[in-house]
């Protein structure tokens, strides 16, 4: 067989597979086997699902369209719905199947429309496409009188027999027995209904998967079962019709969705979840009553009609609350989402859009922070005044009578972040020494917009030093002017505030600079922070060697080798060779690819800092090694800087604890891992010469300290990394190379 056909028919099969797991948004290949196994459970849905699911994703193959979401199984699973559905309506027969080839197709075009549609606006389609699909085929039922309605479900004894003889007979009622609580039973049933099965056994083997997949996702489902249980209750709703109607999964599937999925798991998420629900609850019974007229079911409109209606609402917010965040990258898996954002909120901000840098050059000296207490008040409260000191913190020379005195005075101001020229005043005398111009309050000024609704102003400049006017495109560090004395300002110095309008009487606006250096025994490389009063602080200063090293383009290759050895007795025990592969995916996402074990690095290069993302594969390999070396270092900076940052809770921790953690995770993490990186040597910043780093990773458990991993990183000129890495017993050398 041609090997193109063999790597086509491994696609497909796993987009088959996927297609099973995507309906509790999953891509997970063992949930998958157990969602396969239990739609057999009816063999006719099973049959029918089968050959849904295979049309739909033929289809999406041959037809071309994107090979990401035909393999994670999007294209799928609603044609899988659709034949699972029709296969559980209809007796068995040549005509049911060709039935549904004809309604998989229908249903798998609607899905490329609502894909298309609500892709605009950033949403995904869920299950529409299946419910459009099932209402037509549901409509038009009595008229298809080739077809036969399925009794089954109506002798169940007969059917378990035929299925698994007495024993499968006996483990019915040993379950329907030891299963007594209706509240546990309407809870499996509902999650059985999922997949179109009314017994037991399905929604526990579901429930099974669930917890073997995700135990977020397993929370979750019993958390939004159990709120809709309680709103039925509290209002007086029969409760007990759940568990003969397909009706009892939507509140569920809207737990998964919103609490785990399209969301950032947390207790926000979790709290609106409980908020909901009860919506969900007041749609399912209306919608109940409304298509009784039509003799058809619901199904899951009320899941989607809640969920897309929440989505929606959400991307029409001006602010994005840091407890309830959209999902950025998917990973397929809850806590995947929830360890990857718990580091990356240090690093993206959701609520920071704009990366500020200090609107200067060199190291100044904070005079007056947030709610200062002179003049940073009320509104006016979140804004900054920069100085220049001496070593004996004086920042002036001689007398200081003359703004000429002062050592920040006609030093250039810069751009802190690109964006539009929106306000200039140029014309102010600055002061004599003492003196203060209360009608100029600003004095000179420069106000930039850098995205909606955050503007920065640089106030205080020096007469006639402004560079730029009104509608100019600037960049980042491009000069503004000079610092100056103008306004009230009785000393020179320059006053920076971030604020919402563009006005220059604006009030402040809450926000951080985005990288700075904070002077102290040792540089620290501070993220979306403050400077505080009396803090010295400096724009990073850009090595040229590591901004060389690391910037990794597409099609690049990287080859190295690997020295495992033991410490204590110095014995090797592994040498072996690796080549990476720079690619980019479907999100444009950068990644290094081993094409020795298939391990995925994913890295991001904002031009100030280099760090990886994300990792998939093979732990303990080259790659991952050079991931956890690597993980977050600074492109600009000073010698001795230091920088700090968490590794993702799921690549260091396994077993009992990752698994109690996965648990609790949305609420409270008691599992960390910390990481330290620090600039040792770096030759002359300007020039050339090897950039030397040390970083240490430390695993801990509720704030004990457990385990250590030491790295020792060079990086010469010509981009060759060597690094020594040692954790207990073991010495690793691993040295990798650009091939390019």
């Amino acid at each position: 067989m041609d090997k193109s056909i063999k790597i086509t028919a491994k696609e497909i099969l796993f987009s088959v597979l996927n297609s099973y797991s995507q309906v509790f948004f999953s891509t997970s290949k063992v949930l998958a086997i157990f969602l396969v196994f239990i739609s057999f459970f009816d063999y006719g849905a099973g049959i029918g699902g089968l050959i849904a699911v295979a049309i739909a994703n033929l289809l999406a193959h041959y037809l071309g369209y994107n090979a990401y979401f035909l393999k994670s199984g999007l294209y799928g699973f609603n044609s899988l719905l659709v034949g699972l559905g029709v296969g559980l309506i209809f007796q068995p027969s040549i005509e049911l199947y060709g039935l549904i080839a004809i309604t998989s197709t229908t249903c798998f075009f609607l899905t490329i429309v609502f894909q298309g549609v609500l892709g605009k606006y950033g949403l995904p389609f869920l299950s529409i496409p299946f419910l459009v699909t099932i209402w037509i085929v549901s409509l038009s039922g009595s008229q298809l009188t080739a077809l036969n309605i399925s009794e089954r479900g109506i002798y169940t004894y007969n059917e378990l027999f035929r299925m698994g003889g007495n024993t499968m007979v006996g483990l019915y009622n040993w379950l329907e027995a030891l299963v007594s609580s209706s509240f546990i039973r309407i809870y499996f049933y509902s999650l059985g209904a999922i997949f179109f099965q009314t017994g037991l056994l399905a929604g526990i083997i579901i429930s099974l998967g669930l917890l073997i997949y995700s135990r977020i996702t397993f929370v979750l489902s019993i958390l939004g079962y159990a709120v809709s249980y309680l709103f039925y209750i509290l209002v007086g709703i029969e409760f007990n019709s759940l568990s003969y109607t397909f009706i009892g999964f939507n509140y569920i599937l809207t737990a998964v969705a919103l609490g785990g999925y399209y969301l950032i798991p947390g207790r926000t998420s979790y709290a609106w979840i409980i908020i909901l629900l009860p919506s969900v609850v007041l749609i399912t019974i209306s919608t109940q009553h409304l298509f009784q007229v039509f003799h058809i079911s619901p199904y899951s409109l009320p899941f989607n009609m809640v969920v897309l209606m929440f989505l929606y609402a959400l991307k029409l917010r001006e602010k994005r609350p840091g407890g309830l965040l959209e999902t950025p990258v998917q990973l397929g898996n809850p806590e995947k989402n929830l360890y990857l954002q718990s580091g990356n909120l240090r690093r993206f901000p959701a609520s920071y859009p704009v990366a500020a840098s200090l609107p200067f050059f060199g190291e100044w000296e904070v005079s007056q922070g947030h709610n200062g207490e002179h003049t940073h008040k009320g509104a006016w409260r979140n804004a900054w005044d920069f100085i220049v000191t001496d070593k004996h913190g004086k920042q002036f020379k001689g007398s200081g009578d003359f703004p000429e005195d002062y050592f920040c005075f006609g030093k250039a101001i810069t751009a802190p972040f690109e964006g539009t020229v929106v306000e200039v005043v140029n014309s102010i005398p600055d002061n004599t020494i003492g003196d203060v111009d209360t009608k100029n309050n600003w004095g000179n000024t420069v106000i930039i917009e850098h995205s909606y609704g955050i503007y920065s102003k640089l106030s205080h400049l020096k007469y006639h030093s402004v560079e730029v006017k009104e509608g100019d495109k600037i960049k980042q560090g491009q000069l503004l002017g000079k610092c100056g004395n103008s306004g009230r300002s009785p000393y020179p110095h320059l006053h920076f505030q971030f604020q919402a309008t563009p006005y220059i009487a604006s009030p402040t606006l809450d926000y951080p600079l985005g990288h700075y250096l904070l002077k102290g025994d040792k540089y620290t490389f501070e993220t979306f922070s403050y400077p505080q009063k009396g803090q010295v602080v400096a724009n990073p200063v850009k090595n040229e060697i590591l901004t060389k090293a690391l910037h990794f383009i597409p099609g690049q290759q990287i080859s190295g080798e690997i020295l495992v050895e033991s410490i204590k007795t110095g014995i090797q025990i592994r040498q072996s060779k690796f080549i990476w592969k720079v690619n980019t995916d479907v999100f444009n996402s950068t990644y290094f690819e081993s094409e020795e074990d298939g391990s995925l690095a994913y890295l991001y290069n904002n031009g100030n800092l280099h760090y990886f993302t994300n990792f998939t594969g093979k732990k303990e390999s080259p790659l991952y090694w050079f991931f956890m070396s690597m993980f977050k270092v600074p492109l600009g900076f000073l010698p001795n800087s230091k920088i700090q940052d968490q590794i993702p809770v799921n690549l260091l921790f396994s077993g009992m604890l990752k698994i109690l953690q996965d648990f609790i995770a949305p609420l409270f993490l008691f599992l960390k891992a910390d990481y330290t990186l620090e600039i040792k040597k770096a030759g002359d910043i300007l020039s050339s010469g090897d950039v030397k780093m040390t970083s240490q990773i430390t695993k801990k458990i509720a704030g004990r300290e457990t385990d250590k991993y030491d790295f020792n990183t060079t990086v010469n000129e010509n981009g060759v990394f060597e690094i020594e890495i040692k954790f207990g017993d073991s010495k690793i050398k691993l040295k990798c190379r650009n091939d390019l």
